[in-house]
């Protein structure tokens, strides 16, 4: 029988004077109930957890991923196991590359920030098309209570000793001019970054594979995205040497290629199947 959590692994070698260690985490569609839930609030909860009852498993069976009765339940529960398995692993950092919420409410927002909140090591957060802004404008207030777990929602940065990581909200597959100006302001630093976002991009081998394996909806980067997405694209393409990994989610499936010059860009598949990665940069 299959292990309930799934971990994936990667190595990334770059010559560093130490190790760094990262997990993770993408596309949980956390609905989240509590003794303050409004009546919408509890609508959103029996919607989403009936939704991702099925599509959870139409994913699986797309990809060929394992997925059985064990994950029948809550969406919180795998979440929490990998949460917990992460904090006894002591990472530097648990990534989360978005859809970590179903949709922004209250009840959603107060779970993630306590998560965070309780948590021993630091988690880095980027919106995913779920909880993209763009997307729940009515819930605007709400982003306030996020910013205990993300500074900037649009755009971010945790440093390390021997580089970056950055992340960008492109949930709903735009990019402003602040994004664009943000991450040429990292390049410009002249140090290596991990950028980390949720819909992946349409870039190198990857981005042609990519649109072949899942369809134009997946990817960021086609023809009919704006001038700005493909500026952003571009400035990647333009400091390829200075960029670590991308890494990615949205897809709800594990992938990796080559976006250029050794690099690769990765997404790793649903938390609704306990799935997750350990990244090692060295």
């Amino acid at each position: 029988m299959e292990k309930y959590l799934q971990i994936e692994k990667t190595e990334i070698t770059i010559g560093l004077k130490r190790e760094y260690r990262f997990f993770q985490i993408s596309d949980a569609h956390i609905t989240a109930m509590n003794e303050n839930s409004s009546e919408d609030d509890m609508i959103e909860y029996t919607r989403s957890r009936n939704q991702w009852h099925k599509m959870k498993k139409d994913f699986a069976t797309q990809f060929g991923e394992f997925c059985d009765e064990r994950y029948d339940g809550d969406p919180s529960i795998p979440f929490e196991k990998l949460m917990k398995y992460a904090n006894e692993q002591n990472y530097d950092a648990i990534i989360w590359s978005g859809d970590i919420i179903d949709r922004v409410t209250k009840s959603n927002v107060d779970y993630i920030s306590c998560v965070k909140k309780e948590n021993k090591i630091p988690i880095i957060y980027c919106l995913g098309n779920h909880e993209s802004m763009d997307i729940d404008g009515k819930y605007k207030k709400l982003y306030e209570k996020l910013y205990s777990v993300i500074k900037n929602p649009a755009c971010d940065k945790y440093e390390f000793e021997e580089f970056t990581v950055v992340t960008f909200d492109n949930g709903t597959k735009n990019i402003t001019d602040e994004q664009i100006n943000f991450l040429k302001n990292q390049f410009l630093k002249n140090e290596k970054i991990l950028v980390v976002l949720h819909a992946p991009l349409r870039i190198g081998a990857f981005g042609e594979r990519a649109i072949k394996e899942f369809g134009s909806y997946f990817v960021m980067g086609t023809d009919n995205d704006s001038e700005n997405v493909h500026k952003f694209i571009g400035t990647i393409e333009q400091n390829i040497d200075k960029v670590i990994c991308i890494l990615a989610g949205h897809v709800h499936t594990n992938f990796d290629a080559e976006i250029g010059n050794g690099v690769k860009q990765i997404t790793t598949s649903s938390t609704l199947i306990g799935m997750g990665r350990e990244i090692i940069i060295k």
